[in-house]
């Protein structure tokens, strides 16, 4: 997608979607030359992405030979169905998200504290209630995971944040829809609602 009207710069849009998207999307490419898309937990520190991983497989080797890679994030909101704008034309149809393409280098990390400070960002985004010792060099339970735990962090070349809720569309359109997805009230919609009334305010 190529379209500017949905490119965002909101500093907010990147912390929200990085902090509430439990997956994210790597792309690296493996040696017999196909382009792999790797499923992976991660967290953010600020717009600086960490994840982890094995110290061997194909993932590790990769990286090994080739730190390029892409990160993709997304957040879906509501399918929009076409009769919704159009009795004629399937082509009206469309979803909303928001999402992160990050370009750049995944590096890893040999700093034993950001290497933890990494680990905890993860721990605590997956499971913020606590439940165990905090991860620490001197705690004895985490000597192995430290050791044979790789960390990396995607230092970035480029970075896309997009938005698409048809923000160009008229306010009637927008209404037309806000009525229809609170009458749904399937899934995200009323969430979806909510972000196009704002954007009438």
């Amino acid at each position: 997608m190529t379209r500017s009207e949905y490119k965002s710069s909101d500093p907010n849009d990147f912390e929200f979607i990085v902090t509430t998207a439990l997956v994210g999307y790597l792309g690296i490419f493996t040696p017999d030359g196909y382009p792999r898309v790797v499923p992976l937990n991660f967290a953010a520190d600020g717009e600086t992405v960490y994840f982890h991983g094995a110290n061997r497989g194909e993932k590790f080797e990769v990286l090994k030979a080739e730190p390029k890679v892409s990160f993709s994030i997304d957040i879906p909101y509501s399918v929009i169905p076409s009769y919704w704008t159009s009795k004629i034309s399937a082509a009206a149809a469309t979803m909303f998200f928001k999402s992160i393409l990050i370009k750049g280098r995944a590096v890893v990390v040999t700093d034993i504290d950001e290497k933890i400070r990494g680990l905890r960002l993860i721990t605590e985004k997956y499971q913020p209630e606590g439940g165990y010792r905090p991860i620490k060099s001197d705690e004895p339970a985490y000597n192995p995971i430290l050791k044979n735990t790789m960390v990396y962090r995607i230092d970035p070349d480029q970075t896309e944040l997009r938005v698409k809720f048809n923000q160009k569309k008229s306010s009637d359109y927008k209404r037309k829809l806000i009525r229809n997805l609170e009458e749904r009230n399937q899934g995200p919609d009323l969430t979806t609602a909510k972000i196009l009334k704002k954007m009438l305010d």
